[in-house]
């Protein structure tokens, strides 16, 4: 999708180099104007209009109340799959990420989960089902139901609550430019003060910048959606990418002053088939 894309800028992004982060400077497409061109299964994520009930995204009960049961209509609606386990929101604000480091902007190039996920959310005495397994209780299901779907998916959900030109917007890429000899498996012990030893793909720098499609959403609000798949079954069966980088970035067009990002971040584990 490269030719033809509006450019929205040059970044800088890090990519995972043989000790620590290594800085690449990429070209960063407008995704808006390319929407029409890039296909969820191809690429791994899309922009949805998605208008939410929610009044105040830092009420942690409204978003519990009202927003977990709307992405679990929109997981359902956008997937097609049986039953969508909604995880608890991420917040991430100035507020939020004073009280738990992890909550800041993630200026890395990674995928959140491996091939482990479809194993970690089954096996038994994995730290990550202490997590998991009072969400399937809450929907009347179990780890037999995973076990036994035809398939697995997890489809992710960002949403810009603040400012539309915020200091570190969200940046996706084209996961069909991303080889899988690119990937580093990672363990992450714990997560936002919570043990759960999951695995995550860091993202290797490439050869060449342009290896790599980067896409971002300029001017976000609050009425819209970012969809990005991390997992999934069918797409691990058949070879293809399940994985879809990410990152926050330096954005170089708001300048010093540019307020700082505020963003709700939605997962849902997907079944089908069951």
């Amino acid at each position: 999708m490269q030719s033809g894309d509006a450019v929205y800028c040059e970044a800088t992004l890090n990519y995972a180099g043989e000790v620590d982060h290594a800085p690449v400077r990429v070209t960063m497409h407008d995704g808006r104007a390319a929407l029409g061109q890039l296909d969820f299964e191809d690429c791994g994520f899309t922009l949805l209009a998605h208008p939410s009930r929610v009044k105040d995204w830092t009420d942690a009960e409204e978003l519990q109340a009202v927003h977990i049961p709307e992405i679990e209509r929109l997981a359902t609606r956008f997937t097609g799959c049986d039953r969508a386990i909604v995880y608890p929101p991420i917040v991430r604000s100035p507020q939020s990420a004073a009280q738990e480091s992890d909550y800041a902007p993630i200026l890395s190039v990674h995928s959140d989960f491996t091939d482990d996920y479809g194993l970690m959310v089954q096996e038994a005495g994995r730290p990550y089902r202490k997590f998991l397994d009072p969400l399937l209780q809450e929907e009347g299901l179990d780890v037999d139901d995973i076990a036994n779907a035809e398939r697995v998916a997890m489809i992710q959900f960002w949403r810009n609550v603040g400012p539309p030109y915020p200091d570190h917007p969200f940046a996706l890429c084209d996961a069909s430019t991303v080889p899988r000899s690119q990937l580093m498996p990672v363990l992450v012990p714990e997560y936002g003060g919570l043990h759960l030893e999951f695995e995550a793909f860091a993202v290797r720098k490439p050869a060449s910048p342009a290896d790599n499609t980067w896409y971002t959403f300029p001017g976000l609000n609050a009425n819209e959606v970012v969809v990005l798949r991390t997992y999934d079954s069918q797409c691990k069966a058949e070879g293809r990418a399940f994985w879809t980088p990410h990152t926050a970035f330096p954005d170089p067009t708001t300048g010093p002053d540019a307020p700082r990002r505020e963003s709700v971040e939605m997962r849902a584990l997907c079944l089908f088939g069951i």
